[in-house]
């Protein structure tokens, strides 16, 4: 067996830090949080109260302008109303004016403000003397209240401003500004995530085929990739290094137990030859005569077990080497196949429909059904065994029952694989060494079919043991 050819030595990852997968998770990271503080930046410029000290200042001069009409107006209340319409059209704000008595004089009577000097504390009343504005901030925004003195210099009248009862615009922007910011984070996580999630996904899909043992499994990868596809391309390595070694292995084994079959089947020539010359012995009643009889009729049977190894070793191989190519179909009629093979184990066959036919290979077919039988008459030696065939859609199923202890849910899984036991208390002059099940499955397997061990219908005590395939008939 030669070597497989060496690969190319790899890059250690700790040299490799800075590879395009290190390139992305950063660049996304960065790239997002720039978009995020770019719109925090802008959901605090469109936030921002526009009502700042400016804008008082702009506000106070447009009504000291106008203070004069305003104070001479007082007694004409439809030039008062006329003159205040103004001042509010050209701040775009909402005005009153009341009196002494907080009676409105003119103006929109929502707008906010104290309604009229008395209700206002000393210092507020020296402040409007002095020609300064009232500001009066809460949820709805500023309001804005002006004192109009006579030429004794008593207050005669308050003017209030407001911006107007305009909060749910500000909170609409205010939603929507947090709305944008969280947008932002998910549009510039989903890329990153989705494609890390699809990737790591795949390679962990990839990964338990291999563990599975489907070492001819390759996880899919792209040329001078990331981090990820060169993780990917590591498995792969693994995978063919593994499947290289287990062929060189397999190829070995049968090639070593083609090249005994000779020399064991002289034996049993030999162990034969014994045979006959020891029955043309006189005294056949002697004690060593007996003994020597009974020890050339074990040698038979140890030989005849050897033979069989030798022979489910060679049908393994070449089922893992070849595959589907070992497979030689043809036509097969289950019926008499079912048959012939259960009476070998005084076993009951039953076919459905009778003329059921498929196109099988009828040596590892025949192979597998005796194997199931002489395990499941080992396991029950007097009870009754059932052997079945039936089409259950695209699929034909054919089942061995018995009657035995049945397996536990726990083996199930493991009965199949090489060199495993049905039973690891039984004897081993009972027969078997593990490998009937195992060839078992080869032999499913290679028809693109499967067999698993199951519980009997109706909860009866016993084992089944389906072989399922996909069904091409003629």
């Amino acid at each position: 067996m030669t070597d497989a050819p060496a690969s190319p030595p790899r890059t250690h990852p700790e040299s490799r830090r800075g590879g395009g997968l290190f390139r992305r998770i950063y660049l996304s990271f960065v790239l997002t949080v720039v978009a995020f503080a770019a719109l925090v930046g802008l959901a605090v410029l469109t936030l921002a109260s526009p009502y700042d000290a400016a804008w008082v200042e702009s506000v106070d001069a447009a009504v000291t302008a106008r203070e004069p009409a305003l104070t001479q107006q007082l007694a004409d209340r439809p030039a008062l109303e006329r003159e205040l319409a103004a001042l509010a059209d050209e701040l775009q704000l909402r005005a009153v004016l009341v009196d002494p008595d907080g009676k409105r004089l003119a103006g929109d009577p929502a707008t906010r403000g104290p309604r009229g000097p008395r209700g206002l504390k000393q210092r507020q009343r020296a402040r409007l003397l002095r020609g300064q504005p009232m500001v009066h901030r809460d949820e709805r925004g500023p309001a804005l209240s002006f004192g109009l003195s006579d030429p004794d210099g008593q207050l005669v009248a308050v003017l209030s401003l407001d911006t107007g009862d305009g909060p749910a615009p500000r909170a609409r922007l205010l939603a929507l500004a947090l709305l944008g910011l969280l947008a932002a984070l998910a549009v510039g996580a989903w890329p990153l995530a989705r494609s890390l999630t699809r990737r790591i996904a795949a390679l962990e899909l990839g990964a338990g085929r291999i563990a599975r043992g489907e070492l001819g499994h390759r996880v899919p990868g792209r040329p001078a990739g990331d981090e990820l596809d060169r993780l990917g391309d590591a498995f792969n390595e693994m995978a063919a290094r593994l499947e290289a070694m287990l062929r060189g292995q397999r190829a070995l084994l049968t090639n070593v137990s083609h090249e005994l079959r000779t020399p064991i089947a002289r034996m049993r020539v030999l162990a034969e030859l014994l045979g006959e010359r020891v029955d043309a012995l006189p005294n056949q009643d002697h004690p060593g005569v007996t003994r020597l009889r009974r020890g050339i009729a074990e040698l038979g049977e140890d030989l005849l077990e050897l033979e069989t190894l030798i022979s489910d070793l060679l049908t393994s191989g070449r089922l893992d080497l070849a595959g589907t190519k070992a497979l030689q179909r043809s036509r097969v009629e289950l019926a008499p196949l079912l048959t012939r093979l259960a009476a070998r184990v005084d076993a009951r066959a039953r076919c459905e429909p009778q003329e059921l036919h498929a196109e099988l290979d009828l040596v590892l077919v025949e192979r597998l059904l005796a194997n199931l039988l002489h395990n499941a008459r080992r396991a029950c030696p007097q009870g009754q065994i059932d052997l079945s065939a039936r089409v259950d859609a695209d699929q034909l199923i054919l089942s061995v029952e018995d009657e035995g202890p049945g397996i536990a849910p726990a083996d199930r899984a493991t009965i199949f694989d090489p060199f495993t036991r049905l039973d690891a208390a039984r004897a081993r002059d009972h027969g078997g060494v593990g490998l009937g099940l195992y060839l078992c499955r080869q032999i499913a397997q290679a028809h693109g079919g499967t067999i698993t061990a199951e519980d009997r219908p109706g909860g009866a005590q016993g084992a089944r043991l389906a072989v399922r395939l996909p069904l091409a008939t003629t």
